[in-house]
C-alpha cells in the first residue's frame, strides 16, 4: 500500500505534466497503480492544472503588458520624429518603414492578448465543484 503522501506527490507531479512512466520511476510505484490513481484523481489534477496555468499566466501577463507599453513608446516616439522631421530628409523613408512595421508589431500584440483573454478562463467541465476549486485556489494544493 503506498502513503497518502505518495499519492499527493503524483497528483501535484501529474498535474504539471509528469508522464506516468517518468512518475513510476520517481516514485517507485507501479505503472498500473498510477493509471488507477490518474483515473480516480482527474477531477483533482484538472483542478490543479488549472490553477497552475492561471498562476502561470499571471506572472506572463505583467511582463505581457510592459513590453506592450514599450512598443507604444517607441511607436510614439518615432511618429514624433517623423512629425518634426522635413520631407527632404534621406532617412525619412526609413522612419516611415518603422513605423509602419512597429504599428503592425503593436496591433498583432493587441490581438494576441484579446485572443488569450478568451481562453484563459478554466473550464470545470463539471469534473470538479467550486469547493474544491476554492480549496486549491487559497492553498495551492488539494487538503
Amino acid at each position: 500500500m503506498h502513503t497518502e503522501e505518495t499519492r499527493n506527490e503524483f497528483i501535484e507531479l501529474r498535474a504539471q505534466g509528469w508522464s506516468l512512466r517518468h512518475l513510476a520511476r520517481e516514485l517507485y510505484v507501479s505503472q498500473r497503480t498510477l493509471v488507477d490513481w490518474n483515473r480516480e484523481c482527474a477531477a483533482e489534477i484538472q483542478a490543479l492544472r488549472a490553477v497552475e496555468l492561471e498562476a502561470s499566466r499571471e506572472k506572463f501577463l505583467p511582463s505581457r503588458e510592459e513590453e506592450l507599453n514599450r512598443l507604444a513608446r517607441l511607436h510614439k516616439d518615432v511618429e514624433d520624429e517623423l512629425a518634426n522631421r522635413r520631407l527632404r530628409t534621406v532617412p525619412t523613408d526609413r522612419l516611415f518603414r518603422v513605423a509602419a512595421e512597429l504599428r503592425q508589431e503593436l496591433q498583432q500584440a493587441r490581438l494576441n492578448d484579446r485572443s488569450e483573454e478568451q481562453f484563459s478562463r478554466p473550464k470545470t467541465n463539471g469534473h470538479c465543484d467550486t469547493a474544491t476549486l476554492e480549496t486549491i485556489s487559497k492553498s495551492g494544493r488539494l487538503a
